[in-house]
C-alpha cells in the first residue's frame, strides 16, 4: 500500500526535476498574439514536431493562419540514411496527419529531394521567394544557420530563408527555432549524418521562450504520429523514459531572432 502511495510522488518528483533541467528560465517570455499570419519552412516532416509543434498549435488555436511547408518527402529517413522510396508516401501521410493535429491553416508538401537541398538552392530560393510573396506572412520560422546540429538540408533551408529575409523581406521578422541552452549543448549528431561544420560559429541560443501550456498535448501526439521516425525521435532520450513523459516537460519552446 505504501508503495502505491509513494509511486505518484516519485513520478512527480522525477517530472519536476526533468522540467527544471530541460527548460531555460533565463530566456524572457515572449507573447506571439500579435502575429496573424505565420509561414513555417522546414526540410523534413518531423522537424516541426521536435522544435515548435506546441507553438504552432497555440497560434492556430488563437486564430492565426499558420502555413507549414515541408521541402522534401523524407526518403532518406532510414536508420542509415539510405534512400527508401516507399518512405515518401509514408512520411507525407504522417506529416498531413500532424498538420491536422496542429490545426494549421495550410500544409504545403514539396519534393526537392531529401539530402539534395544544397544542390538545388537556386530552385529553392525561387520557390520560397514566391511563396513569401503569396502568403504575406507577419512572421517567418525556420532553422538557424547551423541547422540546429549541422544537417546539410537544415543548413541549406536556413541559408535560403535567411538570405531572402536579409535582402528582400527584411521587414518580416524571422525566428530561428532552437532549444534550451542545456538541451542544445547536449544535442548530438546522429551517427549516419555527416554534419556541416562551416557554420558552427553561427549557432544561436534562445533569445526568448514561448509558453505552450496545454498545446503540449498535440505536440506529444505529433511525435507519436511520426511512426516511421520513432527511432530517430528517441535519440537522446533514455530508453526507460517514455517519449510522452519527456515531451510533457517541454512546456516552453525556444527561439532566436535573425537580425
Amino acid at each position: 500500500m505504501a508503495i502505491l502511495l509513494l509511486a505518484p510522488i516519485a513520478i512527480s518528483c522525477v517530472w519536476l526535476a526533468g522540467f527544471l533541467l530541460v527548460n531555460d528560465f533565463s530566456a524572457p517570455l515572449r507573447n506571439a498574439r500579435a502575429f496573424r499570419r505565420v509561414l513555417v519552412i522546414f526540410p523534413h516532416a518531423d522537424d516541426e514536431a521536435v522544435t515548435c509543434a506546441g507553438f504552432l498549435h497555440r497560434l492556430s488555436a488563437r486564430g492565426c493562419a499558420v502555413t507549414l511547408v515541408i521541402l522534401t518527402q523524407g526518403e532518406r529517413g532510414t536508420p542509415d540514411a539510405t534512400v527508401s522510396l516507399s518512405l515518401k508516401e509514408i512520411r507525407t501521410q504522417e506529416a498531413q496527419s500532424v498538420a491536422r493535429i496542429l490545426k494549421v491553416a495550410r500544409y504545403i508538401q514539396q519534393d526537392f529531394g531529401d539530402g539534395e537541398l544544397h544542390r538545388r538552392k537556386p530552385e529553392l530560393r525561387a520557390f520560397v521567394g514566391k511563396l513569401i510573396e503569396q502568403e504575406r506572412p507577419e512572421l517567418l520560422v525556420t532553422y538557424d544557420l547551423t541547422g540546429l546540429y549541422g544537417h546539410a538540408d537544415h543548413v541549406a533551408c536556413s541559408e535560403v530563408v535567411t538570405d531572402l529575409h536579409m535582402n528582400t523581406f527584411h521587414m518580416i521578422p524571422l525566428w530561428y527555432v532552437t532549444l534550451s541552452k542545456r538541451v542544445l549543448k547536449g544535442t548530438t549528431v546522429p551517427d549516419h549524418i555527416t554534419p556541416v561544420t562551416a557554420t558552427t560559429a553561427q549557432r544561436t541560443y534562445p533569445v526568448h521562450r514561448v509558453f505552450i501550456g496545454a498545446s503540449v498535448i498535440p505536440k506529444i501526439k505529433s511525435w507519436y504520429a511520426y511512426k516511421s521516425q520513432q527511432a530517430s525521435l528517441r535519440e537522446g532520450i533514455r530508453r526507460y523514459l517514455p517519449v510522452w513523459f519527456f515531451v510533457s516537460m517541454t512546456l516552453f519552446e525556444y527561439f532566436a531572432e535573425a537580425r
